[in-house]
């Protein structure tokens, strides 16, 4: 008697070898997506040191760790280093300035809009010829997400 051995047509072995490495890359991708997004104060302690250090400081470090959504306003390095000399009341009130709740876009600056920061303060959206500026302060819209916020540069730091 013949011994019959079936053997699965080449194309059949790719497309289950092509499915596992599309599945696996997809879910290494996934994970690595979660694991990249972090809180906006680790993107701050990794990125951006002085602003880390300045809102420990005015005691704002545990409001951006934590699940509520935020959204941060960074201001430019220089900026941060003019604060760093100021009153520790001095400091919280600037940096509160910056932070507000819930996930902004640059989009979601409407002209005239009046947003208001975790200091208490109004913020009054302006848009003029395609900028958007905040109190004076233009946005660079960066849009970058974080896992509790998205963070906004800005070109100059919004004073209290």
């Amino acid at each position: 008697m013949e011994a019959y051995v079936r053997i699965k047509p080449l194309y059949l072995r790719r497309g289950i070898l092509l499915s596992f490495f599309i599945t696996l890359f997809l879910v290494a991708g996934s994970v690595i997506a979660q694991t990249q997004r972090v809180t906006l104060m680790q993107y701050a302690i990794e990125e951006r040191p002085l602003l880390a250090e300045l809102l420990t400081t005015a005691g704002l470090a545990p409001t951006l760790s934590g699940s509520t959504a935020y959204t941060l306003l960074v201001p430019p390095e220089e900026a941060l280093r003019s604060l760093k000399t100021q009153p520790h009341e001095k400091i919280r009130a600037v940096l509160a300035m910056h932070i507000i709740k819930g996930n902004y876009k640059a989009a979601d600056f409407k002209e005239g809009a009046q947003v208001r920061t975790c200091g208490g303060e109004a913020i009054t959206v302006y848009r003029k010829k395609g900028v958007t500026l905040l109190n004076g302060v233009s946005l660079n819209a960066l849009d970058r997400d974080m896992r509790n916020g998205v963070v906004q540069e800005l070109n100059g730091l919004l004073q209290p």
